[in-house]
């Protein structure tokens, strides 16, 4: 009897019932972002870009197609004011970045991996779990809030070129609060620094979550700088996408 009792009294201990830092992760990762699983999404951002010193100094509007199922995106940018954007599409049959002259060259590796790394964090990440997760801790993030944080790697990626059989794993940081996801980053190979993206003001449609606000920084020295500030002006999920765009 006493042997019973002690099995259910460790059983249902609060060590016991407390989640593993790869399960409070992806229950975090789903809370924040919902479901994606074979979803499309068409959205259309503004981003603004700042110097170090914190003055601006471009505003890019991107057009994003996106059919996560499909492995497939385009993303159409222009600087604001600005018609003729620069297109980029990525399948797994063809990864190409077509300029507003109507030229197309192949993505440099620098680029293709920035995008294989991007496709894991975010709304299109969330359908994945991580190889490894370890708890760093709390940390302040640079608005001055407080959040766990956790590292995760990913060895193996979903959305692979046809004939790649393997690229770079992905290693980043997961900020949690509250039991949601509130940012997320990575060392970043466009950038060539560590970078770090917090998400604001989320919209839920069809049980699939994403944010309409972000904030990106980049890490310089002990210090996180502001370097990009972003919202969603239009946005529709799971609307059929027409196959030209991803020629």
């Amino acid at each position: 009897m006493k042997r019973s009792l002690a099995l259910i009294l460790a059983l249902f201990s609060p060590l016991a019932l407390t989640q593993s830092p790869k399960e409070a992760v992806e229950s975090a990762l789903k809370a924040a972002f919902g479901d994606w699983r074979g979803k499309t999404y068409q959205g259309l951002d503004r981003v603004v870009y700042f110097t170090p010193e914190g003055q601006e100094t471009q505003v890019l509007r991107i057009r994003t197609y996106l059919d996560l199922g499909g492995c497939r995106l385009r993303l159409e940018i222009a600087p604001e004011g600005e018609k003729a954007p620069a297109t980029l599409v990525y399948t797994r049959e063809r990864q190409f970045l077509r300029l507003p002259d109507g030229r197309e060259t192949p993505l440099d590796d620098r680029l293709f991996l920035e995008l294989i790394f991007a496709w894991q964090t975010g709304f299109t990440g969330a359908a994945f779990g991580y190889d490894e997760v370890a708890s760093l801790g709390k940390v302040t993030l640079p608005d001055g809030s407080e959040a766990e944080a956790y590292r995760v790697v990913r060895r193996t990626h979903a959305c692979l070129p046809k004939g790649v059989l393997e690229a770079k794993p992905y290693e980043g940081k997961v900020y949690l609060r509250e039991g949601k996801v509130v940012g997320e980053g990575y060392f970043s190979p466009i950038v060539g620094a560590e970078t770090l993206f917090l998400y604001r003001d989320f919209r839920e449609e069809g049980g699939a979550r994403h944010p309409l606000k972000g904030e990106g920084y980049v890490r310089q020295g002990d210090r996180w700088v502001l370097f990009s500030r972003g919202e969603t002006l239009e946005a529709q999920v799971d609307l059929p996408l027409e196959e030209a765009l991803f020629r």
